[in-house]
């Protein structure tokens, strides 16, 4: 060694060989966030796209935000509606001269209040905010206290009663505490507390935010399968008869109701010439399927039912009747042209092809939605006067949220979670269980590593003593190594039930035995040492044998002063190869076996369950027990062949 050499300390000579490895995981762990976002984001798109996935959203005809004490040339509309708009009384357009502007309307006349509302009747006041009708109304109408809207609103609590649950949460956004404990601005913000039609005394509940979410404790608990709501209008309905204030009016106002209000309802655009029957909703993306939609045209409330026939649509019959006598006929969706997909005589329908058997026949009488992406409606006839609608649903937006990043992070599960996610994930996932549960993972990491190293014990001796007689016996090398190379060419996952019916039949319990884990481990290892130190045995070289020979050495010296040190690399290489593959073969049986004590069972319950970032966690395990089987292996090699590490070493 050259004297200006000096020598490295140990801990940094170690350092310096871990440093492969230390940037090799760093590599690892950035490289799985572009994994993750390439695995998530197409699953974040569907969700975006899938309609059944979005907000739904109802449009309803904007009332008076106010009534006029006297006559008046301008009228201020509760909610903002661009043109094209209609103005309504008593689901009838009013002809009158109008002008549009957001919430303001400027008529060309002034109107009086009575041209503009008709009350239903004054509401009598009870204690505590409630208010009653003097009959129970046909619908529920519209409030107006001193002449001013107000507007209805309630919110379900997150928890169904069971009859001794008191803590109940609220999704109720509160903007003046941005997040923090502030339980006096939580209470203001939550409005007034009910249980069925009873509104509850303020002394008995505390409120308090709590992640995000109102929380309200209550001195007795509700009844089982009773309604836990709370006030987040101006008020609510109790019962068909009454309200309830979140804030009481004045002693000295007036609450009245109407049903009949002047109201900005959403005109629909198309062509008025009399041939023009489609027509398209200001908004897309309607709700096919809705009951509540009302579509007029004129004053005429067009039906939104669908008629069946009476035949059964068989796949022989093709003439059908309906109930009406006009109407748009529809089959499995698609709308079909008069005289060239039908004929019609009165309520008779004749189809120029026999439809499929179940095939969904229907006739609309009024309308029917033709594309409810585009908000497209196909009218029976075609109209002269306006057509709009004082009530209709769409998908309003997606859930997930606005941008794809936010669906992805709205994801319920992600395939592959952030790494940052799985490491935050890993506390809670040791400590799920105590030491003395069998489910408990460090137990599991026990029970299927003793059943792999039991695997490797017993295929590494089958392995060589196979390699033994292959060598020494070269006729029955040739008769069965291909039965050998063959009995790798079974699936394992359909060869581990055969296995586990047979083990049953003889009385054994493989929900809980170490003997599956170790036959399919010692079958997959047994090979790769078979073949390997097959070779090892025989990279003797040639001129040593001979030596051997002119010595007069016995086999057995000759195999155990020649062949032996020759094959111990490659028989240890084999078995380091063997420990991944029995490994597999492991978790595989375990699987199979529904043998609970092992990873293998863990990892199928946590993907059965859909916990992505516990199986993540679980294959990391598994890989990490992967390298350390391996480097038990190295160990033993140590211990087995020292020379080859100090050669290695002074090399």
């Amino acid at each position: 060694m050259p004297e200006n050499t000096k020598l490295e300390h140990p801990i940094l000579h170690t350092l310096r060989q871990r440093v492969p490895l230390f940037v090799t995981l760093a590599a690892l762990f950035i490289m799985g966030y572009p994994i993750a976002l390439l695995f998530g984001l197409p699953l974040a798109q569907r969700d975006m796209q899938d309609l059944r996935k979005w907000d739904r959203g109802t449009f309803e005809a904007a009332p008076l935000a106010r009534i006029p004490e006297t006559n008046t040339d301008t009228l201020q509309f509760t909610e903002g509606l661009s043109s094209p708009a209609l103005l309504t009384f008593a689901n009838e357009p009013v002809s009158t001269n109008y002008r549009l502007t957001d919430h303001q309307l400027a008529l060309a006349a002034p109107l009086s209040p009575g041209d503009v509302v008709r009350w239903q009747g004054v509401l009598e006041p009870r204690d505590g905010g409630i208010y009653a009708f003097g009959d129970v109304p046909d619908t529920r109408p519209d409030i107006y206290v001193d002449g001013a809207h107000v507007k209805a609103g309630l919110i379900e609590a997150n928890e169904v009663p069971d009859g001794q649950r008191t803590v109940f949460t609220f999704s109720v956004d509160n903007p003046d505490t941005d997040g923090a404990d502030n339980n006096e601005a939580a209470r203001a913000h939550l409005g007034r507390l009910l249980v069925d039609d009873q509104v509850i005394d303020r002394d008995t509940y505390t409120v308090a935010e709590v992640n995000r979410t109102t929380q309200v404790v209550l001195e007795d608990a509700p009844p089982f399968n009773s309604n836990v709501r709370t006030v987040q209008g101006d008020y609510a309905w109790l019962d068909t008869r009454r309200i309830v204030f979140n804030t009481p009016p004045a002693r000295d106002s007036t609450v009245q109701a109407t049903n009949q209000v002047m109201r900005l309802a959403a005109q629909l655009e198309g062509n008025l010439d009399g041939t023009n029957r489609t027509f398209t909703f200001p908004r897309e993306n309607l709700l096919e399927s809705d009951d509540e939609r009302q579509l007029f045209v004129g004053s005429i409330l067009l039906s939104n039912d669908d008629e069946r026939p009476e035949e059964r649509v068989d796949g022989e019959t093709s003439v059908f009747t309906f109930a009406s006598e006009q109407g748009i006929i529809t089959l499995d969706g698609r709308v079909l042209e008069a005289e060239v997909d039908f004929a019609r005589a009165g309520n008779k329908v004749t189809l120029r092809t026999t439809p499929a058997r179940n095939a969904r026949l229907r006739q609309h009488p009024d309308y029917v939605i033709n594309d409810p992406t585009a908000g497209e409606v196909l009218l029976a006839t075609a109209p002269l006067e306006p057509v709009w609608s004082s009530r209709y649903a769409y998908y309003a937006e997606p859930s997930c949220g606005q941008t794809l990043m936010a669906c992805f992070f709205a994801l319920p599960q992600h395939p592959v979670p952030f790494p940052h996610w799985i490491a935050a994930r890993a506390p809670a996932f040791v400590q799920k269980f105590p030491v003395s549960d069998e489910r408990n993972v460090f137990r599991a990491i026990a029970y299927t590593t003793t059943g792999t190293l039991l695997s490797l014990l017993l295929g590494g001796i089958l392995g060589t003593m196979l390699a033994v007689v292959f060598v020494l016996v070269k006729p029955l090398e040739q008769a069965l190594l291909p039965w050998v190379i063959a009995s790798q060419t079974i699936p394992i996952i359909a060869l581990v039930p055969v296995l586990l019916l047979v083990l049953g039949n003889l009385g054994i319990t493989i929900q809980t035995s170490l003997l599956p884990t170790a036959l399919i481990g010692a079958y997959i290892t047994f090979f790769p040492v078979t073949v390997g130190t097959v070779k090892g045995l025989r990279s003797v070289d040639p001129l040593a044998l001979d030596l051997m020979t002119s010595y007069a050495a016995s086999p057995v010296a000759v195999f155990m002063k020649l062949r032996f040190p020759a094959a111990v690399p490659f028989f240890f290489t084999s078995l380091k190869l063997g420990a991944a593959a029995a490994l597999v073969g492991a978790l595989v049986a375990e699987t199979e076996s529904n043998n609970a004590r092992g990873l293998g069972f863990q990892i199928l319950g946590q993907v059965q369950s859909g916990n992505v970032a516990d199986v993540w966690l679980l294959l990391l395990v598994s890989a990490l027990l992967g390298i350390l089987l391996v480097a038990i292996v190295g160990l033993v090699e140590r211990v087995v062949a020292p020379w080859l590490t100090s050669g290695a070493g002074a090399s």
